[in-house]
């Protein structure tokens, strides 16, 4: 199991540090997209001086009337334009820039989401014990495309485990998701609008589910699931870690959103320290 998990973590560690160096390079693009009213000055000012320029000419010196000193200002021309079409080509790179934000805003947003996805992954490989949870975590990777299976897509049909079941002291059940795909499942299909929903914040980690009974779950229900929370995501080697809770109809998967991953409103903050030897003690 351990050959196949490292083989599994070096391709998503790829996967990971392509996507960061893209974002890199598509974040130089955006800043040079930003500092674009140059571009449009440019194209003013020859504009403005076109009686000034003759055909061939591979700069122009003119008086800056966006500066208020009026500074002379040197400006490139391409010899291979004429005036006008230098011009015109300033304000075609301008709006170029103008439409290049817009594209790499949408481009940088996408790579997040990707690069969260991936990390999301990473933690799920830290916490996988068994073959079973790592083939669900490579089948995952395989129906996103990230992964090729021996065997095609009857590799990838498998029965899949469930989430793990928990009872706390005062008698609660609690469901934990062990990966994303399960996180999905529990979240959107399996808990109910008014089942409590657990999530350790901003990190990764498992979704936790408190079936709604009727009444609200005792305090000590809700301070154990937030530490399975806790315990099942990055935060299980720190202290007050901080554990979202609220009703499931308040947690949403946005459209084209990566597997496990939702937004949540109207929730409340638990701190808690995560029990190592909790998830032992409330196993049924």
């Amino acid at each position: 199991m351990r050959q196949k998990a490292q083989s599994v973590r070096r391709t998503v560690q790829n996967l990971r540090d392509r996507t960061a160096r893209k974002m890199a390079i598509q974040e130089k693009e955006l800043a040079t997209a930003r500092d674009r009213e140059h571009l449009r000055q440019m194209g003013d000012l020859v504009t403005a001086n076109l009686h000034a320029i003759r055909k061939g000419q591979t700069t122009l010196t003119a008086e800056n009337f966006y500066d208020p000193e009026m500074k002379p200002i040197q400006i490139p021309l391409s010899p291979l334009l004429s005036p006008q079409q230098n011009a015109a080509k300033y304000y075609k790179d301008y709006a170029k820039a103008k439409s290049g934000e817009k594209e790499l805003t949408r481009q940088l947003e996408l790579g997040g989401q990707e690069l969260e996805y991936l990390l999301s992954v990473l933690e799920e490989l830290d916490r996988a014990e068994t073959e079973g949870e790592l083939e669900e975590i490579r089948q995952e990777l395989a129906s996103g495309g990230y992964l090729r299976l021996e065997g095609g897509r009857r590799k990838m049909k498998q029965a899949a485990s469930k989430p793990m079941r928990f009872v706390s002291t005062d008698g609660y059940p609690i469901y934990v998701g062990r990966n994303n795909r399960q996180n999905d499942e529990l979240t959107g299909k399996l808990a109910q609008k008014n089942d409590l929903w657990l999530h350790v914040q901003k990190l990764h980690g498992s979704h936790v589910i408190i079936p709604w009974t009727g009444v609200q779950p005792p305090d000590d229900t809700i301070t154990q699931a937030a530490q399975l929370a806790a315990w099942f995501s990055q935060g299980r080697q720190g202290q007050n870690v901080a554990v979202d809770v609220t009703p499931v109809r308040f947690v949403k998967k946005p459209g084209g959103a990566k597997p496990g991953m939702v937004v949540y409103t109207q929730y409340r903050t638990v701190y808690v320290t995560p029990d190592p030897s909790l998830a032992g003690q409330l196993t049924p």
